[in-house]
């Protein structure tokens, strides 16, 4: 499977190891000046979808349904970052130095 799809391409499933968890996404804001969306989870044993991407169970400290509403709040685009362990102190110190907002959905 390529991307949920038979067939030849690039394969981006990948399978994520259980811990934690950083998302980031790049997005820009309504002036469309650069910022940071991230967010730090838990990745979870249990069932995922096999439809052919890259899926995680991960658990998030204001839940699912808070996670969901608070990241598309933020205004992220359709693909995102995600690296085992917890980051976002680090992206800070990057969006700092480049002077690029940070939204944290949660931690």
């Amino acid at each position: 499977m390529f991307h949920g799809k038979t067939g030849g391409g690039y394969l981006t499933q990948f399978y994520p190891h259980l811990g934690p968890v950083t998302y980031l996404g790049i997005t820009q804001d309504k002036d469309g000046h650069f910022k940071f969306v991230v967010a730090e989870g838990v990745n979870e044993p249990g069932p995922i979808f096999t439809f052919g991407d890259t899926n995680m169970r991960t658990r998030f400290t204001c839940g699912a349904r808070e996670f969901c509403n608070r990241w598309s709040e933020a205004g992220p685009t359709h693909h995102m970052a995600a690296a085992t362990g917890r980051h976002i102190d680090t992206i800070l110190k990057v969006a700092k130095i480049f002077d690029v907002p940070v939204d944290i959905i949660t931690r």
